[in-house]
């Protein structure tokens, strides 16, 4: 073999020389190839991830705080709950002092016995009056026939001694009787006469019974209407005790739900006005997520999209849910205190949109509050 087919042999063998592979195999440059592909597949996913989700980090756990406050102004005596304790709908939260509507309470129902008794007593009075009434009118009837049947039988007796008179006195003019006859005849008339008289008075006296009778049944109707008046009053005397008690459970505050104990306002010995608030409480499982999601990307979100959500406090939990609520208004229109632009300097800022994402059923333990991350799956943008 010539020299110049080990040259060409060479060339066509050519080997890195040392200084060049000790450069490309330096930590600097690797590090920079490393981190070339890491920010390229970085960018990639990011990519990937905006053009299938709306995403945002301005999302918190949500769920609806009850305030619970006391009906009635007083000193706390007992205190059954502390913060973090788990509730049920009744349970009682404090007891206020209501040894003042105890001893009201007692006087309603003194009273109301008071009159209980006295429409009693008025029924039984009742009763005597229509029995008496009733016998008084059945006698008085029967006197009344008795002294009409009386007169009657005067009238007829009177009748008969007029006759007999009369004949008697057309014999004496005539002579055909004796004095002693025509005397005997005159005493009869006036007898009967007598006898009349007598069964007429009776008879007057039998109507006026009647009619005093029928009087008394009156007073009758008078203790009827008596006896109204109290059982009117004793029903008003049960609207007022059946109140008083009502302000009695008012003193005893009790939860409203199934819940948790988020913060107690009040020790045994402080005293609380009606309208304050004592306690504050939730349903830990009835929470949400409320995100805020930017005016530029909410024409993506829609309700029923699914949401794949990352909570700070539980980063291994597998959390999901659907949106359910989009708000017709921006977080700033929505604040108690508006930012109004009162310098004439205007720096156009990208408002948030609340959106509700209701959570599917899980075992994640998610405090309300909490910070999330959430990834809404983009849809067709609305027109």
């Amino acid at each position: 073999m010539d020299q110049k087919t080990i040259r060409k042999e060479d060339k066509s063998k050519w080997v890195m020389p040392l200084g060049w592979r000790k450069r490309l195999l330096a930590p600097r440059l690797i590090l920079a190839i490393t981190s070339l592909l890491l920010g390229t597949a970085l960018v990639s996913a990011w990519l990937i991830d905006r053009s299938h989700y709306v995403s945002t980090s301005d999302a918190r756990i949500a769920a609806d705080i009850l305030s619970v406050s006391a009906d009635v102004s007083g000193n706390i005596t007992a205190a059954y709950v502390a913060s973090g304790d788990r509730v049920k709908a009744g349970d009682l939260l404090y007891q206020i002092d209501d040894r003042e509507a105890q001893h009201l309470l007692t006087e309603y129902l003194a009273e109301e016995d008071g009159l209980a008794a006295q429409i009693q007593r008025e029924r039984t009075q009742l009763g005597l009056v229509g029995s008496r009434s009733g016998t008084h009118i059945d006698a008085s009837r029967a006197d009344v026939q008795s002294a009409r049947a009386a007169v009657e039988a005067a009238k007829a007796d009177l009748t008969s001694a007029q006759q007999d008179y009369d004949r008697e006195l057309r014999l004496k003019e005539t002579g055909l009787i004796t004095q002693n006859v025509w005397e005997q005849a005159q005493n009869k008339l006036l007898a009967a006469q007598q006898n009349l008289r007598g069964a007429e008075a009776r008879l007057s006296s039998s109507s006026a019974k009647a009619r005093e009778a029928v009087i008394s049944k009156s007073d009758a109707s008078l203790v009827e209407h008596d006896l109204n008046i109290l059982e009117a009053d004793l029903q008003r005397a049960r609207a007022q005790t059946d109140g008083q008690r009502v302000i009695i459970e008012k003193h005893q505050i009790r939860s409203p739900i199934d819940g948790v104990m988020d913060e107690t306002f009040f020790d045994v010995g402080e005293r609380t006005l009606a309208g304050f608030r004592v306690a504050l409480l939730h349903d830990p499982e009835n929470v949400w997520v409320s995100a805020n999601i930017k005016e530029t990307q909410v024409r993506y979100v829609k309700v029923g999209a699914p949401a794949h959500i990352k909570v700070d406090s539980a980063p291994d939990a597998n959390v999901t849910g659907r949106v359910s609520v989009i708000r017709d208004l921006t977080v700033a229109e929505a604040a108690l205190m508006p930012n109004p632009n009162a310098t004439g300097v205007f720096t156009k800022i990208t408002q948030r949109i609340p959106v509700r994402i209701d959570l599917d059923p899980g075992d994640a333990h998610l405090r309300p509050g909490s910070m999330v991350r959430v990834a809404i799956e983009r849809r067709k943008a609305r027109q």
